[in-house]
């Protein structure tokens, strides 16, 4: 033993009783810190799966928008094959062939006759100032909507059934030409 603690025995009763107690509370202090850690790291990890969840949301939307978008560009591809196959005319032709222009029933009777003043698509008589549409080919006049949608699947004309879009002719071959044969 020291001369301190031989001199002062009181001392280390009443610090070894603190110190003891000291140690209790340090026990009771330090035994939280695995739950504390194990509760960090929990929050961090559910923090995290947040974050990974939120983003699995928004690579879902992505991928759904552009399969939306993909599927509206085949479907669009889709109909300009079908209408192709079917024999149909774009937009874009059907106002090149027959622009629209305003229906006056003066004009149609004097040149065509009574008959011009009804649309065969739709059964409705043509009136001063609808939109119109005439057919190159055969002279017929529709309401332009009507037509529209008569060119959309058919190339002809609903009434006389002749080509709208005369067929292109045949290209040239890049072959020379033979030559004549000799006289016999």
């Amino acid at each position: 033993m020291s001369a301190a603690a031989a001199e002062y025995p009181w001392r280390s009763q009443v610090f070894g009783e603190a110190v003891a107690a000291q140690r209790s509370r340090s026990a009771l202090v330090l035994a939280p810190y695995p739950l504390l850690l194990l509760l960090v790291i929990l929050a961090a990890f559910v923090r995290y799966l947040w974050i990974a969840l939120i983003m699995y949301c928004a690579l879902l939307f992505a991928l759904s928008c552009a399969a939306r978008s993909l599927s509206a560009r085949s479907a669009a591809v889709e109909a300009a094959v079908a209408r192709v196959s079917r024999g149909g005319l774009s937009a874009a032709a059907i106002a090149a062939v027959a622009p629209a222009f305003p229906y006056e029933a003066a004009a149609a009777s004097s040149a065509l006759g009574e008959a011009a003043a009804q649309c065969a698509v739709c059964l409705e008589g043509m009136k001063d100032g609808e939109a119109a549409r005439r057919l190159p080919a055969c002279s017929h006049a529709f309401h332009a909507g009507c037509i529209d949608m008569w060119l959309d699947s058919h190339a002809t004309c609903p009434v006389s059934r002749s080509h709208v879009v005369p067929p292109l002719p045949p290209k040239a071959s890049k072959q020379p030409p033979e030559p004549p044969l000799p006289p016999v």
